[in-house]
């Protein structure tokens, strides 16, 4: 199992139910297709000084490489800034950990 972890804060501007609207249909549309085993978006409670982690996180699970490879393909293709939430984010972190 691979987890695809990213943390990410919305641009100013963006409406925070809006913007956590457009996450989650994000998030449940590559559910629908089988492009991720599971997500989750997570908001995270902490404030500096005793979080450095944006506010937001996303977690994707795949089953295997193919599974991620094949994800990334079609995002590549769609474009990665061009997509909605290319547009509404501010910072990103992405952190990938396997099962071990």
């Amino acid at each position: 199992m691979i987890h695809y972890h990213v943390w990410f804060t919305l641009k100013p501007a963006v409406d925070e139910a809006e913007g956590l609207a457009v996450a989650r249909s994000f998030l449940n549309e590559l559910a629908g297709r089988g492009a991720v085993g599971r997500s989750l978006l997570l908001r995270n409670t902490g404030e500096a000084p005793k979080s450095r982690l944006p506010r937001y996180h996303a977690l994707f699970e795949f089953a295997d490489d193919q599974q991620m490879e094949r994800a990334f393909a079609a995002q590549r293709a769609e474009g990665i800034h061009a997509c909605a939430h290319g547009r509404l984010v501010a910072e990103m972190q992405v952190e990938v950990f396997r099962e071990v």
